[in-house]
């Protein structure tokens, strides 16, 4: 999706740090400030990302954001590595005010590659919570990706395997299963220890059809729901 259109980059980077130190997917809703130079963000061929004021104004001094059409762009962070990821001439993130003043972090686009479909699940969640895509729009953009749920699929189908979900009471007296966009995030809200496992959207929402709703990462801002009036009309389980 991203942000703005992509402008010719200069400079060439090396991490110095990497997606799972800093910790960037339970960031991805964080509001953020991007740096923005005579109308582009990709300045020196990278995103230039603040955390703090004191952030943007060391970036703001060595970026030289004096001109026209120069200074400070609020996002989420999400839509930011969005950006990165999506658009060419980007070739790192570079994220000032993390660490205070002690370092400022640099991520190429490379080593950002692994979160690009993740990013970009993020990205479509946020677009229908804040009713900026259509649910049935945000559907047909997830129904292909892999989420991991809290619980376990019948895998033989045998008569008598067990099988089951975590659910969550929803108002309307009907039950969603809980459903998370990365494994770490399901193991997080997984004090209870039960199983993690993969499944891709469409398959099973479908499997749930009739029974349960799929709500996805329903512990955050930016959770989504699917199914919720099919859920209703059984009864809720």
């Amino acid at each position: 999706m991203g942000l703005f259109r992509p402008k010719k980059s200069e400079n060439q980077y090396v991490s110095n740090t990497t997606p799972e130190q800093l910790d960037l997917f339970e960031q991805l809703d964080r509001t953020v400030v991007i740096a923005v130079k005579e109308g582009s963000p990709q300045i020196n061929g990278a995103l230039h990302l603040c955390i703090t004021q004191e952030g943007y104004e060391r970036a703001a001094a060595a970026l030289e954001l004096t001109g026209k059409n120069s200074g400070p762009y609020q996002a989420a962070l999400g839509m930011g590595l969005d950006t990165v990821l999506q658009q060419e001439g980007y070739r790192a993130l570079v994220i000032y005010g993390l660490a205070g003043n002690q370092i400022d972090f640099v991520l190429t686009k490379e080593d950002l590659e692994p979160m690009k479909d993740v990013v970009d699940s993020f990205c479509i969640l946020c677009a229908a919570a804040r009713g900026a895509m259509p649910a049935e729009k945000a559907w047909e953009r997830m129904a292909s990706k892999t989420v991991w749920f809290l619980g376990e699929l019948p895998q033989t189908g045998r008569s008598g395997e067990r099988f089951g979900f975590v659910t969550l009471q929803r108002e309307g007296g009907y039950e969603a299963v809980k459903a998370f966009l990365t494994q770490g995030s399901a193991k997080r809200f997984n004090q209870e220890g039960y199983p993690v496992t993969p499944a891709r959207v469409a398959d099973l929402e479908k499997f749930l059809e009739g029974t349960f709703a799929l709500i996805l990462e329903p512990h955050r801002n930016y959770w989504l729901e699917f199914g919720a009036e099919s859920a209703k009309g059984s009864g809720g389980g």
